[in-house]
């Protein structure tokens, strides 16, 4: 009888202790974000001046008020948003993120479709954020793409970040930015003015060889003059593992709202409420906001992992 009671008692601890160990747990996972806004690109890049650096105290605000920690946003702005300071940083979040942690990506920059690196687009063409340190066109000898941080790259860094969240992790990545369209800023009056953030003109690659070695040396570790011609394949797609909101679809113009990422300023329309909507939910909102506020015709694009279409977005 005294050994049954010894047994329950065990039991009794076993169980609290795993409690225990799981809010523990739940309670060490951290929230993390990279936010980067970009809006006075060099007069020498040949990109017009946007907005996008003004987005980043509204997406601080919105990360505050859904839980993530001041000091756990990592914020570049302008000049300090060079392709190699923004790659320096998703490495951090590489090794600094644990299984669990909750990671926030944003973008608020021009962004411009580019020569398709390695033949896995079916429109023959690339998607690149443009860092502050990149140019409108390509010029051999001079600027060749080097700068241009694009989606083959980007996805590389993405599927590495879920290996460090692991399952129970999540990622999410804003990009308020265009892969299509033109646009023009006007000195007179800021908030009537139309700005967009990107170019219908595509970066045309001259040598897709040399380009493509170059995204293999960066992958790969290597040096790409030690790179033979049977090693310059760009990493395949592989299937989605995050969240991803776009401003618009790759093929629309992305608008500016009264100066602010119209993106950004739909996001933070609902901040409060984004522990609670699903994603369906969201995406009506987000639409909703672009259709009453948003003269140019775009739609904001939502993609998540399997299964996850109906999670809670925050």
């Amino acid at each position: 009888m005294v050994y049954h009671l010894k047994s329950i008692d065990m039991k009794r601890t076993l169980i609290v202790t795993f409690a225990l160990l799981t809010i523990l747990t739940a309670q060490a996972a951290t929230r993390r974000a990279l936010v980067i806004g970009i809006g006075d690109y060099p007069a020498s890049s040949g990109w017009a001046k946007i907005n996008g650096d003004k987005d980043i105290p509204i997406v601080e605000e919105m990360l505050t008020t859904n839980g993530f920690d001041k000091q756990n946003i990592v914020k570049l702005r302008n000049e300090q948003a060079t392709c190699s300071a923004i790659c320096r940083e998703m490495e951090h979040l590489i090794s600094q993120s644990q299984a669990g942690d909750f990671v926030y990506i944003h973008f608020s920059g021009h962004g411009q479709q580019i020569t398709d690196l390695n033949g896995d687009e079916t429109d023959g063409k690339d998607e690149a954020w443009i860092p502050y340190d990149a140019h409108y066109a390509f010029e051999s000898g001079v600027y060749e793409g080097e700068h241009h941080l694009v989606d083959d790259q980007l996805n590389a860094y993405l599927h590495r970040l879920r290996q460090s969240v692991g399952t129970d992790g999540k990622i999410i990545v804003v990009a308020d930015a265009c892969h299509s369209g033109d646009g023009t800023r006007g000195e007179e009056d800021e908030q009537t003015e139309e700005c967009i953030r990107g170019t219908d003109k595509e970066f045309n690659i001259a040598n897709i060889k040399q380009t493509v070695k170059r995204f293999t040396s960066i992958f790969s570790k290597g040096k790409a003059d030690k790179i033979s011609d049977s090693q310059i394949t760009a990493p395949q797609p592989t299937p989605l593992e995050w969240i991803y909101i776009s401003a618009c679809k790759d093929y629309q113009c992305n608008s500016e709202f009264k100066g602010m990422g119209s993106l950004t300023t739909a996001l933070s329309r609902v901040q409060n409420q984004l522990s609670t909507l699903t994603i369906p939910s969201l995406s009506k909102k987000l639409k909703s906001f672009y259709t009453d506020n948003i003269a140019r015709s775009q739609t904001p694009a939502i993609e998540t992992p399997t299964g996850a279409e109906s999670d809670i977005f925050f």
